[in-house]
């Protein structure tokens, strides 16, 4: 039980990160890019450093090339549907909602790690998800970012990454039961979520942000990749 009250304060953290957005009242082109970038790097960096290194552990190496690549298969098919032409508040509203999709995806293997720590060890399961918690943090200024620049409140925004963090105790309760049951799905769910990650830094995320301000997309790729390497190997 104790795995999941941790689970829990984990999941908060997205919506902290949310929160230190909301600190800030006026939003610059280079802002959107600095943010945008920010995101990507965030993606990239738990892409690299957490999922795959975490899939590659198990013996399902198969599994998890086969969820990267539905993964960026299904996304390709969403985003035809939802980056038709339309105004650009539209579509920062609809890549809010493709990372809330992916951070989600991403969330719940993370609740499920929780739950594996917890079986080894009472203490590595409050370790883990003290690690995911300080992850969690700029994955909800990920979210927050583009929704907050396609206008939505600031109250909705924050409704939505309270239900987003809510699927790491949610992951934490499924992975409990699968260290009894289904252990050898893990590598496709790591695989899939990574695969949705790579398609929305590739395809959305860096190309939004490219068109506000260059400079400032690869300035804040780059600190989202220091923030995740640091909160992984520190």
């Amino acid at each position: 039980m104790n795995s999941l009250v941790w689970s829990g304060l984990a999941g908060l953290c997205t919506a902290l990160g949310a929160f230190f957005l909301f600190l800030r009242k006026n939003w610059s082109n280079r802002d959107l890019a600095f943010f945008l970038g920010l995101a990507a790097g965030v993606m990239v960096a738990v892409v690299l450093f957490d999922m795959m290194p975490s899939a590659l552990l198990f013996t399902g190496q198969v599994l998890a090339l086969l969820g990267i690549a539905l993964g960026i298969l299904l996304m390709i098919r969403v985003g035809i549907y939802l980056f038709q032409p339309a105004s650009a508040t539209n579509n920062l509203l609809n890549l809010g909602y493709l990372i809330m999709l992916g951070i989600a995806l991403h969330d719940l293997p993370e609740g499920m790690a929780i739950a594996f720590g917890d079986a080894l060890k009472a203490r590595t399961g409050m370790v883990i998800a003290l690690g995911i918690g300080i992850h969690n943090i700029p994955e909800g200024m990920a979210i927050a970012a583009p929704l907050i620049m396609g206008g939505m409140s600031r109250g909705d925004i924050l409704l939505r990454t309270l239900l987003i963090g809510l699927i790491t105790p949610l992951g934490t309760i499924l992975g409990h039961c699968l260290v009894f049951y289904l252990p050898a799905l893990l590598p496709f769910m790591l695989g899939f979520a990574s695969g949705i990650m790579i398609y929305l830094v590739v395809f959305q995320l860096m190309p939004q942000a490219r068109q506000y301000d260059r400079t400032s997309r690869w300035q804040g790729f780059w600190l989202g990749m220091l923030i995740i390497f640091l909160a992984t190997f520190m």
